[in-house]
């Protein structure tokens, strides 16, 4: 039996277990209103890239262990491991990550203090749940972010919402190191996001949802920065030749919107972002939309990568999905062409 025999058959009994009627992560309540909760989330990709080396590949595109809770009432907890990729080809190990890890702390209504390995805070798709995306993957080929584990950084974040109608995430962080080229004198850096509830209310959850499947209308405006002064070591040759610093800088507007038509229920996400780091200089955009009647959603989407330097490139993506037991059990189909290679993307996803 072959690798790929051997996760395909992995995918369809992971599919059918979470078929069953009982869908919900074990909890465990203890005294003085403690708890934890457990979550499971699965996403297997099959993908096919036209002229590419492995020209198909079947792998385990995330695989996350969730624990959530509370110590005491206005004391959360979350904690998250990811092994992703595992069986990619293209990606020479894998490891178990502790991916997310933070408390949070209610100072005063509905304003928190978030410490700890955080997302960070600078667009709606970056702080996006991965278990609820529109799409089959997040549009990471938009988000340039420098000194970061996956989109992550060790620091302390102020988040809350006023009035109903705004909601605000702002912290500063020290800027990821590992597998960086940060520079160790770097400034403290400066990520934040304000949004705008024009339709709805404002979400105060730890993680956005790309895709709400129903509900009530809403439309969510926002913008953000982020910044950090002498992020990075560029020309580094040695202690005595140590090259120069260079800042690391971004900026976005980004909207989230989602509206029922008649039969159909339709689902907006959209961001255009500026960026001048050691990884990007220019600016990405895209636009993604679905519509879904009853469990089936057709998406389409259009990223555009522009390079300071002139060079551009887009691609343009069209899907369809088939939500079985909401996000808890999803299929998906996604062709992408443009200036990339043509890909062919199949993905199942499970959520406990």
């Amino acid at each position: 039996m072959t690798r790929i025999d051997r996760m395909l058959r992995a995918a369809l009994v992971l599919s059918m277990l979470v078929a069953a009627p009982a869908l919900a992560g074990p909890r465990w309540d203890f005294d003085d209103g403690a708890n934890l909760q457990f979550g499971l989330l699965g996403q297997f990709h099959a993908v096919t890239v036209e002229g590419a080396a492995a020209d198909h590949d079947v792998y385990l595109r995330r695989g996350r262990l969730i624990f959530s809770g509370q110590i005491a009432d206005g004391v959360k907890v979350f904690a998250e491991t990811d092994n992703d990729n595992a069986g990619n080809s293209a990606v020479s190990g894998v490891s178990t990550d502790l991916q997310d890890l933070f408390v949070d702390l209610r100072l005063r209504g509905d304003h928190w203090l978030e410490v700890g390995l955080i997302l960070l805070p600078l667009s709606f798709e970056n702080t996006s749940s991965a278990g609820s995306l529109l799409g089959l993957d997040y549009n990471a080929e938009v988000i340039k972010l420098a000194n970061t584990f996956v989109w992550r950084d060790q620091g302390l974040m102020l988040h809350g919402s006023c009035g109903g109608s705004f909601a605000y995430r702002a912290g500063v962080f020290d800027g990821y190191e590992v597998g960086t080229t940060k520079n160790p004198e770097a400034a403290p850096r400066f990520t934040g996001h304000l949004e705008y509830a024009a339709v709805g209310a404002a979400p105060t959850a730890w993680f956005h949802g790309q895709e709400r499947l129903g509900g009530d209308p809403y439309l969510l405006l926002g913008t953000g920065i982020d910044y950090q002064r002498r992020a990075n070591r560029a020309g580094y040759v040695s202690a005595a030749v140590p090259g120069w610093t260079t800042d690391s800088r971004a900026f976005v507007i980004d909207l989230q919107s989602g509206f029922d038509l008649g039969e159909l229920s339709g689902t907006l996400n959209a961001g255009w972002y500026d960026w001048d780091n050691v990884n990007f200089h220019g600016s990405t955009w895209f636009v993604e939309t679905g519509l879904r009647r009853d469990r089936v959603q057709a998406t389409g989407k259009l990223a555009v990568v522009d390079q300071a330097s002139g060079d551009q490139t887009s691609n343009l993506t069209a899907g369809l999905h088939y939500y079985r037991l909401k996000h808890k059990l999803r299929y998906g189909l996604e062709f992408s062409t443009g200036d990339s290679p043509n890909q062919l993307l199949a993905g199942v996803q499970f959520l406990l």
